[in-house]
């Protein structure tokens, strides 16, 4: 069995091929499941999941007759190693609600997450190469944006946030392991469309100035920081962090000599900050 919550919802059956759920709230009934898998989800609060601007009064019925759809598309689950005996259902009803019993690997937010914890090691560790290569291939399992087809689940949702962070957290990973192999070049065209999706996320900013500033392009490297220090003070109200501030006067003075190791350093800070 396999799951994809990384763009479209799908799921994939026996004949190897990814279907769709079409009933949208069966999806967004299948999509909190996942994103708590093996976690049991209550009743009260996957009502207000599904129904975020009010629970009609048939809610309960309508979860159960959903949950009842599911089952019937869903392959029976290995037993669990505290429950010896036949396999059940992988959507489990339990008193307090229910959950969706989802083995190792088989959800694609799951792969990615270990893909990218290690390429991070790697990257810290120096081995540039590898953990570029594999932050690419955890990046490029993202077919979309997140639940792409679930429009029902509030974006404020806290398992929603978390994977788009990890995906730009794995994002900045990958622009430092490829300024570490040397292609400052090659990524200034990706951070200028990361800058533009995310333009008051400073660690995007910062990583535009090192690859300009590595490209030789040092006056644009300061127009960024001016673009930088502009939009937050027109948005938030603040100003740059003490790291582009940093690098920024040492851009005006021409005081960087070591710009590769300023790299190495900032990557070892930059996963020390994370792991905290």
């Amino acid at each position: 069995m396999r799951y994809r919550v990384l763009g479209p919802l799908e799921i994939r059956q026996a004949d190897g091929v990814f279907h769709m759920v079409s009933q949208p709230k069966c999806r967004a009934l299948l999509a909190v499941l996942l994103l708590n898998a093996n976690r049991v989800v209550p009743a009260g609060e996957l009502l207000k999941r599904l129904w975020p601007d009010g629970t009609p009064r048939s809610a309960r019925k309508l979860v159960q007759q959903y949950v009842h759809r599911l089952r019937r598309r869903l392959p029976r689950a290995e037993p669990e190693k505290h429950r010896p005996g036949p396999g059940g259902s992988r959507l489990v009803t339990c008193p307090a609600g229910y959950r969706l019993r989802v083995e190792s690997a088989e959800l694609d937010a799951d792969r990615f997450t270990a893909l990218v914890t290690a390429a991070r090691r790697r990257l810290v560790e120096g081995d540039a190469e590898y953990a570029a290569g594999a932050l690419r291939r955890a990046l490029d399992m993202w077919r979309g944006p997140l639940l792409a087809d679930v429009p029902d689940l509030p974006a404020t949702l806290p398992e929603l946030v978390r994977l788009e962070e990890e995906r730009l957290a794995a994002t900045e990973a990958w622009v430092w392991a490829e300024l570490r192999r040397g292609h400052a070049r090659e990524v200034v065209p990706d951070l200028e469309i990361l800058v533009a999706a995310h333009p008051l996320r400073e660690p995007f900013r910062y990583q535009q100035m090192v690859a300009l500033s590595l490209a030789g392009r040092r006056a644009d490297a300061l127009g960024a920081a001016r673009e930088l220090r502009r939009d937050l003070a027109e948005e938030l109200g603040i100003r740059p962090g003490a790291d582009v501030l940093a690098l920024e006067q040492a851009i005006v003075r021409d005081t960087l000599t070591d710009l590769p190791g300023l790299v190495a350093r900032t990557v070892g800070a930059f996963e020390a900050a994370r792991a905290l």
